[in-house]
């Protein structure tokens, strides 16, 4: 798992871990990524209004901008505004999602602070597989995939379709007759192709994909004229890997790859100098790492590494064309020692990173960031002891973290701020692990502490528009914990979280905000997963999502109340037409709760969806 780039062991990782697998996920209802991450202890999704609208992951309340996404490694996050849109992540041949929780700056650089998501593609194919999928609100999805697996060479490629219209009832919150959510219909077509490469001593991994997206953002509803904005992007990614033993005791492992994407957003409702609003964004991402290995014969383990990265922006909104150009170097192990005779791991790691940003030469106002180049230090300690052995064990981890502004925060056109600063964290945690080797049931509670310096906020200018500025300090504790049991056709897990994340400095005489709790920030949420096989070609699943109040206003004057939220499914083994597959019914909402997570963004209520899914062998 990623807990410390080194290739460990589930039960070893020195931080919080949640692992979901390719079963798992394929037996829950669940078709999205936000559907699985928000089953993650210390994970709360900010949704915008369901299938197709823009949702958000946090890990331990300290913001989207904080959570590192990774694909196979490669990172999500653009240097323009550092979130990652989960909604437009398919659920298609995962193989495993990992998240970690805590600051991992020192392995990951920049946007860690929270942890790290990493969605791991599978690598191997039917030679033929297709899924259809029909449900409420005009929901349709389509996918057909063809791989080949031979014994040295795997290869694949998938075309996918998805659509739905996403009118819905709903009764506003504020009273009044039921109204209909409209115009946030979405389109999303994608396409893949890839291979693994079976050579003497390595793999070689090709993977490419690009996706259009055609989404309604008819934003915040507060009458039945909503609006008619559209938002499109075009998205394109290709990696290759190679993995290879260069010794029985040293591995290398190297990685490239480049991301592309355009992003137009057209609001009708809004007029500037007679013509509507338009927005168009065009970003550039270039990757590069290599990796050393080395495990000695004590057990031990070293991870050395250089890393690149490049990015570039060109859009409407922004004065300047920015490029950001990245270096580090970093080093992890795994130290095995034995203490009184018990196993007692250490993970220590230490990451260098330079960054400088670059601007258009041809742009008058083209200068260099005062803060550039930033040269970061980042080091962490982790530990996991065994108390007793096959029982209980002891875990830890302290951290420092950074991260850097981003090109809307430094360059936008009405109100970037070049003096800005990085922002940076002290994070540390602590846990108490029971795993039993032969046992049915794991479990675990992890206490967290996070105190974020110069954090980047929205505040108003002497002008018309808003500045970001480096004026918040930001304390983040809470306690989770997480219990999973597996017993012959039953699995189980659930989780639970306290969290209090606040703004503790006071920005000006009197200011309202001071130790509130963060917008749409829960203090405590709940989630439980369970799996049943009663018989062999038949599965049940249940999911329980609970999220307790979040304030909406930075002052916690107002409030949305707690919800929860049931979701079933149902899946056996049929024969249509003819064609044996794998038939899926879920029933989402099952208890029609009215709900919002994000202030006047409704939810759909109760609804259902079915999908078929076969293998040709």
């Amino acid at each position: 798992v990623t807990a410390t780039r080194i290739p460990t062991a589930l039960q070893n990782a020195p931080a919080g871990t949640d692992l979901f697998t390719a079963e798992t996920i394929d037996a829950l209802p669940a078709i999205s990524l936000s559907d699985i991450l928000s089953l993650a202890t210390g994970s709360t999704i900010r949704d915008y209004g369901g299938n197709g609208s823009l949702q958000l992951t946090s890990l331990r309340g300290l913001g989207a901008e904080y959570t590192l996404v990774l694909l196979d490694g490669m990172r999500l996050n653009s240097a323009q505004n550092a979130i990652v849109d989960i909604s437009q992540i398919f659920l298609h041949a995962v193989e495993r999602v990992e998240v970690v929780r805590g600051g991992l700056t020192s392995l990951y650089g920049s946007n860690a602070l929270g942890g790290v998501v990493n969605i791991v593609p599978s690598r191997e194919r039917a030679p033929v597989a297709f899924k259809l999928g029909y449900g409420a609100f005009g929901w349709r999805q389509a996918s057909l995939a063809v791989g080949m697996n031979g014994p040295a060479t795997r290869l694949f490629a998938d075309i996918r379709y998805e659509d739905s219209d996403n009118d819905f009832e709903f009764n506003p919150s504020w009273g009044g007759a039921p109204m209909r959510r409209q115009h946030a219909s979405t389109r999303r077509r994608g396409a893949g192709a890839g291979g693994t490469f079976l050579l003497d001593k390595a793999n070689l991994t090709v993977f490419a994909d690009m996706q259009h997206l055609d989404v309604g953002t008819p934003g915040a509803v507060f009458s039945p004229s909503q609006g008619h904005a559209r938002q499109t992007d075009l998205q394109g990614l290709l990696t290759l890997r190679l993995d290879m033993q260069l010794s029985a005791h040293r591995q290398l492992r190297a990685m490239i790859g480049g991301r592309t994407g355009t992003q137009d957003y057209h609001n009708p409702d809004i007029s500037i100098n007679g013509e509507a609003l338009h927005s168009r964004y065009e970003q550039r991402q270039l990757f590069a790492n290599v990796l050393f290995d080395h495990t000695f014969v004590s057990g031990h383990r070293l991870l050395t590494g250089l890393e690149t990265s490049f990015d570039a922006l060109d859009g409407n909104g922004i004065s300047r064309h920015p490029q950001r150009l990245q270096t580090a170097v970093f080093s992890s192990a795994d130290i095995q020692l034995k203490p009184g005779g018990l196993p007692l791991r250490l993970y220590p790691a230490l990451r260098y990173d330079m960054i400088r940003d670059i601007l258009s030469a041809g742009d008058a106002a083209a200068s260099t960031h005062p803060d550039n180049p930033l040269h970061a230090l980042m080091p962490s300690l982790g530990l996991h002891a065994t108390v007793i052995p096959e029982v209980l064990a002891l875990r830890g981890r302290v951290a420092r973290s950074f991260s850097m502004p981003t090109f809307n925060q430094l360059y936008w056109r009405e109100g970037g701020n070049t003096s800005l600063r990085p922002e940076y964290s002290t994070a540390l945690e602590a846990g108490v692990v029971h795993t039993p080797v032969h046992g049915f049931t794991t479990a675990e509670i992890t206490a967290f502490y996070h105190d974020i310096t110069d954090k980047i906020v929205w505040a108003p200018s002497s002008g018309l528009y808003w500045t970001p500025r480096n004026v918040q300090h930001v304390i983040s504790t809470g306690l989770e914990t997480q219990l999973q049991f597996r017993w012959e056709r039953l699995s189980l897990r659930a989780s639970g979280q306290w969290l209090s994340a606040r703004k503790v400095n006071a920005s000006f005489p009197g200011d309202a905000t001071q130790n509130k709790q963060l917008i749409y920030v829960p203090e405590w949420s709940a989630s439980l997963a369970v799996i049943v096989v009663p018989f062999d070609g038949l599965t049940l699943s249940l999911t329980e999502r609970i999220l307790g109040r979040r304030y909406y206003t930075e002052s916690n004057t107002a409030s949305l109340p707690a919800h929860a939220i049931t979701d079933i499914a149902m899946q056996g083994t049929v024969a249509l037409a003819g064609i044996r597959g794998t038939l899926k019914l879920e029933v989402l909402n099952l208890f029609d709760a009215s709900y919002q997570v994000v202030a006047f963004y409704p939810m759909p209520g109760r609804h259902a969806r079915m999908t078929f899914h076969t293998a040709l062998r």
